[in-house]
Formats: structure tokens, C-alpha cells, sequence
């Protein structure tokens, strides 16, 4: 799969970049708001259960926000 990022180019689909994204937006938030480790496994898991050959960083995000 590949991301498609903001500014247009495109990489391959990491999930350790999105476990990270999604930890330091953790640290952004209030405890209550904060996703578990196994959510994040679940997001991971929803995005590559999606089967795209491409998508937009703002799906994934619009996804879980």
C-alpha cells in the first residue's frame, strides 16, 4: 500500500509511522483521551484490512477523529 502525503508524494505504508503519529498525539491529549496500545493495534489492523492500493494521510486520520 502506499501514503499518499500532503504535499503529494507518495511512500510505502509503514505501521510503525503510524503508531508513532498516533503516540505523539497521546501525548498532546488529556489521559481520558488517549488511544490504549490496543487500539492502536486496531487502527493498524482497520487500515490494512481496507485492502487500498493507495490512501490519502488524511483518510487514515479522518478515520479516528
Amino acid at each position: 500500500m502506499k501514503v499518499i502525503k500532503r504535499d503529494g508524494h507518495m511512500e510505502d505504508y509503514c505501521p510503525e509511522k503510524i503508531e508513532k503519529a498516533i503516540m505523539k498525539a497521546n501525548r498532546e491529549v488529556e489521559d481520558e483521551d488517549q488511544v490504549s496500545p490496543t487500539q492502536i493495534k486496531n487502527i493498524i489492523k482497520y487500515i490494512e484490512r481496507l485492502g487500498k492500493k493507495r490512501i490519502l494521510v488524511e483518510q487514515k486520520q479522518q478515520n479516528y477523529t
